[in-house]
């Protein structure tokens, strides 16, 4: 047998292209729209429910803001009361002769008081340890591998 000793010239191989069919993109183009008509939809409803959740929060601070305001104004009235009441105390207080210095809504003193009798420590006693009585015998040492004897 011999290879390429024939007087025929070799032929180039036939390509063709087999891709999807009409059917297949039509399906595929289907599936996609679908799809993006679902997304769609999602994030429609995801911003909807998002953009209730913003309202009610700014709903719920508005209401928040309205109630420290209220309560602000009532604590601006109870200071200005209370300081038009620690004026008219200390002209009362001047008017008597005394010497009072309000200052805001409280009156201030200085006064000097004893410390307490401070408290002491004492000096540590030793323990008394009682007297041993474990007694190791001198002459049981001595013999060579004969171990630790103890007598008491």
């Amino acid at each position: 047998m011999c290879f390429g000793g024939g007087s025929s010239q070799p032929s180039a191989p036939e390509v063709k292209y087999v891709g999807p069919s009409d059917a297949d993109i039509r399906r595929n183009e289907q599936q996609l729209a679908t799809f993006q008509s679902q997304m769609q939809e999602q994030q429609a409803s995801t911003a909807a429910q998002i953009q209730s959740q913003i309202d009610a929060a700014n709903a719920q601070t508005e209401k928040i803001q309205a109630q420290y305001d209220k309560e602000l104004a009532a604590a601006d009235a109870d200071a200005s009361a209370a300081q038009a009441a620690a004026t008219e105390a200390a002209e009362m207080a001047k008017a008597a002769g005394a010497s009072f210095t309000p200052v805001g809504a409280y009156g201030v003193t200085a006064s000097q008081t004893e410390a307490p009798a401070a408290q002491t420590t004492t000096a540590v006693k030793k323990k008394q340890k009682p007297k041993g009585s474990l007694k190791i015998s001198p002459s049981a040492v001595a013999q060579a591998g004969s171990g630790l004897n103890i007598g008491v």
